[in-house]
């Protein structure tokens, strides 16, 4: 089983992929507003940073 770690960070490099496949219209499978594509990118960023950096203490 994942733990929320990991699921936190797989995620967030998903969106961040999402976010750059946007920024750089790689793909035409839709629209959207440039600023909302940097947002993506950096929420996934930060989503991956925040799973890493986290300890995990209880």
């Amino acid at each position: 089983m994942m733990s929320s770690k990991n699921v936190l960070m797989a995620l967030g490099a998903v969106v961040a992929v999402m976010g750059l496949l946007a920024v750089f219209n790689l793909l035409d499978l839709g629209t959207e507003p440039v600023w909302h594509s940097w947002v993506k990118v950096v929420v996934g960023a930060a989503a991956v940073y925040v799973g890493y950096a986290d300890k995990g203490g209880k």
